[in-house]
């Protein structure tokens, strides 16, 4: 169940368009300023989806959801 989302806007590395940390039901998700408007709203909804998937619940290695994620 997802009982909250935060958005961080955040000078990053060009490598990292966006991620999210997840505890306890809280999701952050940290989206990189360096990237235009449109780059940042795909990769927030990429971070959305990876979270309503249940994405963080799961017991692999963050190449393989990204494999899948990608294959969609």
């Amino acid at each position: 169940m997802i009982d909250e989302i935060s958005i961080i806007l955040r000078d990053l590395p060009t490598t990292i368009r966006a991620f999210t940390v997840a505890k306890d039901g809280y999701f952050t998700i940290v989206i990189n300023t360096k990237f235009s408007n449109e780059m940042q709203q795909e990769s927030y909804l990429h971070e959305l989806r990876h979270i309503q998937s249940g994405d963080y619940d799961k017991r692999c290695s963050a190449d393989l959801i990204e494999m899948y994620a990608h294959a969609i």
